[in-house]
């Protein structure tokens, strides 16, 4: 009978009641989430272009976008991240110093939490680069085909569930007190929060730690597991996209 109905809505109506359908049941999770983070989370809904949406655009990052329904390198619509970024980054760009990203984007299928073959590795690195103007940036990856030196950005390999390959990263990395820590690796509960466990360390005093593309099946998890480091979630909103991990959790140092 589902069936049925599904194939109907698809071809009369093309796919038109589903949509709606998915609309209010991620409207139902996400009123579920703010209530339960209620003193420790905020909504943000915000399309505006700025210079980072901008970068993320020229590199091929879907942390941004300048126009929504252009088609993108990775097959699906570009998140709003880079608007919220931009608030909070802004103002202080000059000062940072050290960046790192875990995940650089790899474009080989057979990997988890890839960025489809039309993906282009290192993209957010280099929006990165360009945007703090000032900073050394760091990458890593599972991927060692993808790893690069350019001006500015230094790659290493890194397996984000396994502590001894986190360790072993940080050692080949030799520096401390980044600005800046980002986990857009395997987007899962273990591999978060095991780099989390092995890297916050690196972050210096005042700095910035934050998970991306957070699923809502297991948000409450990593928080619950997390929590003697207030995790702050952000809970990004978009009228334009449907997406059940459009969500970040936020540490400071």
């Amino acid at each position: 009978m589902k069936q049925a109905l599904l194939k109907i809505d698809k071809v009369i109506f093309f796919g038109k009641f589903l949509n709606i359908y998915k609309r209010i049941s991620l409207k139902k999770t996400k009123d579920k989430l703010k209530k339960k983070h209620a003193n420790r989370s905020i909504s943000f809904h915000s399309n505006k272009v700025n210079s980072l949406s901008r970068l993320c655009a020229k590199y091929g990052s879907d942390k941004g976008y300048v126009s929504f329904d252009e088609i993108t390198p990775y097959f699906w619509k570009p998140r709003n991240y880079a608007n919220y970024y931009f608030e909070m980054f802004d103002h202080c760009k000059k000062d940072f110093k050290l960046v790192f990203e875990c995940g650089i984007g790899t474009n080989n299928e057979n990997l988890r939490s890839n960025m489809t073959r039309g993906g282009k590795p290192g993209a957010s690195l280099r929006v990165w680069r360009d945007f703090f103007l000032n900073a050394e940036i760091f990458g890593a990856d599972i991927d060692k085909d993808i790893l690069f030196e350019s001006e500015k950005i230094k790659t290493f390999e890194v397996d984000q569930a396994d502590k001894h390959s986190i360790k072993s990263m940080w050692e080949k990395i030799d520096r401390n007190n980044f600005d800046l820590i980002i986990d857009d690796g395997l987007h899962d509960y273990i591999g978060g929060v095991t780099f989390f466990k092995n890297s916050f360390s690196y972050l210096r005093e005042g700095g910035v730690y934050i998970i991306e593309d957070v699923s809502n099946k297991y948000l409450n998890l990593i928080t619950e597991e997390l929590k003697d480091f207030m995790p702050k979630v952000i809970i990004l909103e978009t009228s334009l996209n449907i997406r059940t991990d459009n969500n970040l959790i936020i540490f400071r140092k």
